[in-house]
């Protein structure tokens, strides 16, 4: 027998006290505020479906939201960090769901997940460098992790950053990736935490 359920459930498509039930028997598992069956491998795919909703069109995932995308982080951080492209022009209603910055990227630096623009994995970890207050355990694992995705190596990321003359913090983002575990060294070695 076929199943009539969505892939995805949330209070509006299923009654809260059965959704509630199915949560604490385990039958579903939380993806970025909707629940889905906890059968469901996780995918970029899964995850781009739970964010439709959440993306006004014409904005792309980026940091730390587009990391979570690509399944590099677990948990999804509110507010979704969203970008524009600097010679596009997007109307969006202000809302404190969702961060919206301008930028510059080229057509190669983005991809579609199931309708949802998103950064693309070098490129994520590459704004991470730059942009992440902090640069602990957590963050060089999200990086090395984005990195590895695509087979991609700290060298890709430092020619993405060179690629660009006037990145913003680019000098921060060398010396973080210079110190990046998970390449020749265990991830989470030793090492004292980046913050600079």
């Amino acid at each position: 027998m076929v199943s009539a359920l969505p892939l995805l459930l949330d209070p509006q498509s299923f009654p809260v006290a059965e959704l509630s039930a199915l949560v604490l028997d385990q039958e579903v598992r939380a993806v970025a505020g909707v629940h889905c069956p906890a059968d469901i491998r996780p995918s970029p795919g899964l995850r781009a479906l739970a964010l439709l909703a959440c993306v006004p069109a014409g904005l792309i995932a980026e940091r730390r939201t587009a990391a979570w995308l690509h399944g590099a982080l677990t948990r999804l951080d509110s507010p979704l960090q969203l970008c524009v492209r600097s010679a596009h022009r997007v109307n969006v209603t202000p809302s404190p769901e969702r961060r919206v910055r301008q930028v510059v990227l080229a057509e190669r630096e983005i991809v579609d997940h199931g309708g949802v623009l998103a950064t693309d994995a070098v490129r994520t970890a590459v704004d991470l460098l730059r942009w992440e207050p902090r640069f602990g355990a957590e963050q060089a694992s999200c990086v090395a992790t984005l990195l590895l995705s695509v087979s991609a190596t700290p060298g890709d990321a430092r020619a993405g950053l060179r690629r660009n003359p006037h990145l913003p913090h680019k000098q921060r983002a060398l010396r973080r990736l210079e110190r990046l575990p998970g390449f020749g060294e265990p991830l989470g070695g030793a090492q004292p935490p980046v913050t600079r």
